[in-house]
């Protein structure tokens, strides 16, 4: 495979990560919470490697 081949196929999967994790968001109000406090974590958890 080319390089350009390899990134359009991480932009192609990265695009439906993201349209697949808005649906779930904005579909189930308790996974809404549940993406809240995952964002939240990973903040933290970043902030506190930094």
């Amino acid at each position: 495979m080319r390089e350009e081949q390899k990134k359009d196929i991480l932009l192609v999967l990265y695009i439906l990560t993201v349209l697949i994790l808005t649906v779930i968001y904005f579909s189930v109000p308790e996974r809404v919470l549940f993406m809240e406090n995952t964002i939240q974590w990973w903040s933290e958890w970043w902030n506190a490697v930094r």
